[in-house]
């Protein structure tokens, strides 16, 4: 719990030039909002000069802004990594770092404020401020006849100087260290361990680049492995090994395909059991179909046929993780480990319309007992697992035609 009555230091990081303002109003205010900008320029000024020593409720009352608003400011301002705040590890001392804006080159290089600010202004705000902030590299019409250093200089230095002060921190324009809990080091691991990748081919702007795309889409590190081992190509040379553009297209794919926020399915199915069969819905609607598939293909990672009917069942139909499992898993006990769309689409059809919202609903359907179709039977939880070997249930047609307008479950047995 911070205590306004603690003695506050402020410092800078960097030089904190006064024409980046520009940058504060274009680039950071539409995502932090008013009182954070103000923050910003508030506390840049107590240490343009000098370090700043005083108490945080003297800072706070100063300010003109209440204590909830000067929290939520400063917390906004660290988590775009503006400011960082450090704790004594003896008293209640605080001591707030005040960092330099980012240049638009380093922000739009940043997948993630790129992400943030066009969520804020949209498409052709976010190509303003890219024409804005646009360089020419060469002027038109003209060709560069300026002098080489080799020109002007005689390049005989010791190499040794080349190696001082290498891990001396300077003043310099700093990039922004924006916190998360992505870690680059468990990425590189779930590489080396699960693909033919040598880490060390990876460069570390590709690294960046996979690790800013997997914060802005929310990815853990195996999740971006993976779409990594998927986009990897292993003949080019260090610094263009990774498809940049097809990494991007599959992690929208994946956010969009895999992590829907309304599904109208349900996510996880209540259940108060420890049966097997429990069980098996429990395991279903833990893991992703696409990790679900590699598990009963040993490991083999599945084919883009087969990413691409996950999609349509978790974007199209709207599945949750777990029905799409225990379809799945229907599927290639009933079609000898083959995967069709057309046939699996169908049989989604059909659980859609008997009403099935959740992975005990889909079971419920795929494995119920031969019957009268005038009485309604709910299959017992314990039978499922049971269902293919039992005398009462008939195997699935393997004369089923694909291109049937409709499939009724209940043919299947």
């Amino acid at each position: 719990m911070l205590n306004v009555a603690c003695n506050l230091k402020i410092v800078k990081k960097g030089l904190l030039p006064l024409e980046f303002i520009d940058y504060l109003f274009d680039l950071y205010l539409p995502i932090i909002g008013k009182d954070a900008s103000f923050l910003y320029l508030f506390l840049s000024k107590k240490v343009k000069e000098e370090t700043y020593d005083g108490v945080f409720g003297d800072l706070v009352n100063e300010s003109k802004l209440d204590l909830q608003s000067f929290l939520l400011a400063k917390k906004t301002l660290e988590s775009i990594g503006l400011i960082s705040s450090y704790k004594s590890k003896s008293s209640d001392d605080l001591l707030i770092m005040v960092s330099d804006l980012m240049t638009p080159k380093n922000f739009f290089t940043n997948l993630m404020l790129k992400g943030l600010l066009a969520q804020k202004i949209g498409e052709k705000g976010l190509n303003d401020l890219l024409n804005k902030y646009k360089v020419e590299e060469k002027p038109k019409n003209y060709v560069d006849v300026s002098a080489g250093i080799k020109d002007s200089f005689v390049i005989d230095f010791d190499p040794k100087y080349i190696h001082i002060g290498e891990k001396t921190n300077l003043e310099g324009i700093n990039k922004n260290n924006i916190k998360e809990n992505f870690s680059d080091v468990k990425l590189l691991n779930y590489l080396k361990k699960n693909s033919q990748i040598n880490p060390d081919s990876i460069s570390e702007e590709e690294l960046n680049f996979s690790h800013q795309l997997a914060v802005l889409y929310g990815l853990d590190e195996k999740t971006i492995g993976g779409l990594i081992i998927e986009c990897f190509l292993f003949e080019e040379a260090i610094g263009n090994k990774l498809d940049k553009n097809k990494l991007k297209r599959l992690a929208k794919t994946w956010v969009r395909g895999y992590k829907v926020t309304n599904f109208k399915a349900e996510e996880k199915t209540e259940l108060n059991s420890t049966s097997t069969v429990a069980q098996k819905i429990a395991y279903y609607e833990s893991i992703l179909p696409i990790e679900f598939l590699r598990e009963k293909q040993n490991g083999i990672e599945p084919s883009s046929a087969d990413k691409n009917i996950i999609d349509s069942l978790a974007f199209e139909v709207r599945f949750s993780n777990g029905m799409i499992n225990a379809l799945l898993d229907f599927v290639l006990n009933h079609k000898a480990g083959e995967l069709s769309k057309n046939y699996i689409m169908k049989i989604a059809t059909t659980l859609i319309r008997k009403g099935c919202r959740n992975t005990l609903d889909v079971l419920n359907v795929l494995y119920k007992p031969k019957q009268s179709s005038n009485n309604k039977v709910e299959i017992k939880q314990a039978s499922i697992e049971k269902a293919k070997n039992d005398e009462n249930y008939e195997k699935v047609s393997e004369n089923e035609e694909e291109g049937n307008e409709e499939i009724d479950i209940g043919e299947f047995f």
